[in-house]
């Protein structure tokens, strides 16, 4: 099933776009986790990602019923992107681990809310009952952004990365939309 493309509106009422992604939209891709790994304080990607030709790969073969790949787009101009992939296991199947980024200048302003929405609704299409995501504890923005929209904290591994020359801790959070088996 595919997910329909939704028009929201941020906190300013300005209009934003989530649709899936398509492989014209690998090189948007590419350049916005890029762009937020180069922060060095958002994902443990430090600027390296896919080559053009394996995001083109993969947006191209994904399997719709295991892996959402969404856009954000504001004035058709990517900036963000959200990727969850389901558990390949009989015993994981009901949850999908996401990530998302949002580019600097268009954090802080609702627009996350939307890809989360369209996440949601793809999941239960597909009748998983539990989003997983890891968050470093430093970032203290995306921590309540996921409060905010569910998300509980799971557990914490102390220590798992280094920023800026300190040891951090990366938190897992769980938002559960459903039940395994209903």
């Amino acid at each position: 099933m595919a997910v329909d493309a939704v028009t929201f509106f941020d906190r300013d009422s300005r209009p934003y776009l989530i649709r899936e992604a398509t492989e014209e939209d690998a090189l948007d891709i590419i350049t916005v986790i890029k762009e937020v790994g180069q922060e060095g304080h958002y994902i443990a990607n430090e600027g390296e990602y896919y080559t053009l030709e394996q995001q083109r790969h993969i947006l191209q073969n994904r399997n719709p019923a295991i892996q959402l790949i969404l856009v954000a787009l504001v004035d058709n101009r990517v900036i963000g992107t959200l990727e969850a992939i389901r558990g390949t296991f009989m015993k994981n199947r009901h949850v999908a681990t996401m990530g998302m980024v949002l580019r600097p200048g268009f954090r802080g302003q609702g627009r996350g809310a939307g890809l989360i929405k369209v996440l949601e609704h793809w999941a239960r299409q597909h009748e998983i009952a539990k989003i997983a995501i890891s968050v470093f504890e430093t970032n203290v923005s995306a921590l309540h952004f996921y409060q905010r929209h569910g998300f509980v904290m799971e557990g914490r591994r102390p220590n798992q990365f280094v920023i800026d020359g300190k040891m951090v801790a990366e938190v897992f959070m769980a938002k559960y939309i459903g039940r395994v088996g209903g």
